[in-house]
Order: structure tokens, then C-alpha cells, then sequence
């Protein structure tokens, strides 16, 4: 079971949200908010939060421009809270992220961004990779973020930005490679995609060996951003 909380400014995102929650039923709503004006409602937001600090759901999906204007408003109350939920995950959701704020928000505990136009189809697999104490970021944010990170100040990281080198080896990747490289890049566990291709788990491993040996990248990260990238070269 995962419990959840869930705060926002826009109802129909609200409907939207919840027929997609409706069919899960290890997912549990512990709370849920909609806070039109939050200016005027920090009442509402207030007992909201202490609310959700009580009840300590396993994740807290809350709206990107909500979290910024009540940040911006009520400061204090936000580290209050923080520090009440500090074993609580957090799934931001918006229109748009930049890579600062999205490494901001990952320090003080944020493990989820996911793009409005993408919650139909991730919010699910989102909810589910957070919880088990792993990062979510919609496909667009994945190489901006971690062409961030590694940037002077994050040399230490060990993660690398695809290489023309790598990129040209792509062309040595077969085709059932490519589809595994693509649900890398949407955080599937080696059994999901044995799952989703009617393939053994074992098969999948061997896959993604190859993959590493035939482009020489370390790790699924690395994976998941020069897929996105040889992609992104084939559609310009």
C-alpha cells in the first residue's frame, strides 16, 4: 500500500488526477486539497499541512506553481512542515521546469517531476518509482538536469553527458535494443520491461550488457540520456 497526499490550484486537474489514481488499489488518499487563491486560503493551507504531517503519507504529489507561490508566502510553515515529514517523498508537477529549480527541489527531498501533459500516461509508473526510493523526471527534463549536474561544480558526480562517439555507436544498436533503451528512459525495472516485451528477466540483462559494451556507458542513467539524445538528433 502507498499513501498519498495531494495539493492543487486547479480542479480540473483535480478530475484528471484522481480517474487516473481511481483503478489502483494499493494507493491510498490520506488528503487532498484544491487551493484556488493562495493568497487568501493560507487558513486552509495551514491546517492542510498540519493535517499531512499527522496522517505522514508515503508521497506528496503537489502542484508546481502551488509549491512556489506558497513557498514564497509562507516560508516558515513550509520548513515546519518539511521537518515534521522528513521521510515523506515528493512528486512536483507543472507545466515547465528549469534545471535549477529541479536540483533545488531535489535537495530538500523532491524524487518526482513529471510534466502536465505527461500524467495520463506516467503518473502511475511516477507514484510507483518514488516509492521505492528512486528519482522520477519526465523524459524532456532527463538530459537538461544531468547536463546540469555534471557541469564544473558537480565534476564528482558520476555520471557523464553523452560523448559524439557514443552517439555514432548508436547506429550498432539493434532494434530490440532500442526498445529496451527507450523503457530505460521511462524508469522500468529489468522485470517491467521483460514484462512488457513477453521476455525472460535474464534476456533483458544480457540486452543491457550489450548495450553498455556496444556504446560505452556505465549505468541506466547514462542509458536513459543517450537514448533521449540519439533521439533527439534523429528528430531534428
Amino acid at each position: 500500500m502507498i499513501t498519498l497526499a495531494i495539493a492543487f490550484i486547479d480542479e480540473e486537474f483535480e478530475t484528471r488526477l484522481l480517474k487516473c489514481l481511481g483503478g489502483e488499489k494499493d494507493l491510498i488518499i490520506k488528503g487532498f486539497m484544491v487551493m484556488k487563491n493562495v493568497a487568501h486560503e493560507s487558513d486552509k493551507g495551514a491546517a492542510f499541512l498540519n493535517k499531512i504531517a499527522v496522517a505522514q503519507p508515503d508521497i506528496f504529489i503537489v502542484d508546481g506553481y502551488l509549491l512556489r507561490e506558497t513557498a514564497a508566502l509562507y516560508l516558515p510553515l513550509i520548513i515546519e512542515f518539511t521537518r515534521k515529514c522528513s521521510s515523506m517523498r515528493t512528486i512536483v508537477i507543472g507545466d515547465r521546469f528549469n534545471e535549477e529549480s529541479v536540483i533545488a527541489m531535489m535537495r530538500v527531498g523532491a524524487r518526482g517531476f513529471l510534466l502536465r501533459e505527461h500524467l495520463d500516461a506516467d503518473i502511475i509508473k511516477c507514484i510507483r518509482v518514488v516509492a521505492r526510493g528512486e528519482l522520477w523526471l519526465s523524459t524532456k527534463l532527463i538530459g537538461r538536469v544531468f547536463d546540469e549536474l555534471i557541469r564544473d561544480r558537480y565534476k564528482k558526480l558520476p555520471l557523464k553527458s553523452p560523448t559524439g562517439n557514443q552517439l555514432a555507436k548508436m547506429k550498432g544498436i539493434s532494434k530490440r535494443e532500442m526498445e529496451i533503451m527507450a523503457l530505460i528512459s521511462e524508469s522500468l525495472t529489468n522485470e517491467e520491461i521483460a514484462q512488457k516485451l513477453f521476455l525472460s528477466a535474464k534476456t533483458i540483462k544480457t540486452h543491457i550488457r550489450n548495450i553498455f559494451e556496444k556504446t560505452g556507458i556505465r549505468n541506466r542513467v547514462e542509458a536513459a540520456l543517450l537514448y533521449i539524445r540519439h533521439r533527439q538528433e534523429n528528430e531534428s
